[in-house]
């Protein structure tokens, strides 16, 4: 049950992180805008504090540090440069590739410019929660084994009742 209820928990919050708010350029405006409107090729504003709205490409940063421990569990913030798109080879969270930054990470000093390439699902946050989405559905060995006892004691219990009644 705890195991479950954690799980749940866990769920939850990359529910919650995978729709953040977002300062996007549309119409020559910056404007703020729920995540979940965000569509590939919006060119969001990042600064220090805010959540990745979705996998993006920087195009332009400034002193950029961004925290991505929930996606790879490394502690220290990860510093972040722009490139050219041309010069992107890889998009996995943890590796060297120093223009990409992945959707719910967090801002931890510096200010960027970049063009998003994947939203919702399709990011590197919305990947691992479809992953976590079938985790669960099974039941483990020790609850079929509980299940099991369960079952057995209270058919016990209750012949042992229908006994005393007679």
């Amino acid at each position: 049950f705890v195991q479950q209820r954690r799980s749940e928990r866990s769920l939850e919050a990359l529910r919650d992180l995978s729709s953040p708010r977002a300062l996007v350029m549309r119409d020559g405006q910056a404007r703020r805008i729920a995540g979940r409107e965000l569509v590939c090729g919006d060119i969001v504003l990042l600064a220090e504090g805010d959540r990745v709205p979705g996998d993006m490409h920087l195009t332009e940063s400034s002193n950029l540090a961004v925290d991505e421990s929930l996606l790879t569990g490394e502690s220290a913030p990860v510093v972040k440069q722009a490139a050219p798109m041309a010069d992107v080879t890889s998009a996995v969270p943890g590796d060297s590739n120093p223009a990409k930054v992945f959707s719910g990470t967090l801002v931890t000093r510096g200010t960027a410019r970049g063009h998003v390439v994947a939203t919702g699902e399709r990011s590197a946050l919305g990947r691992i929660g479809k992953s976590l989405e079938g985790i669960g559905g099974e039941s483990t060995p020790i609850q079929r084994e509980t299940r099991r006892i369960v079952k057995r004691v209270a058919v016990v219990g209750l012949a042992l009742a229908s006994g005393l009644a007679l």
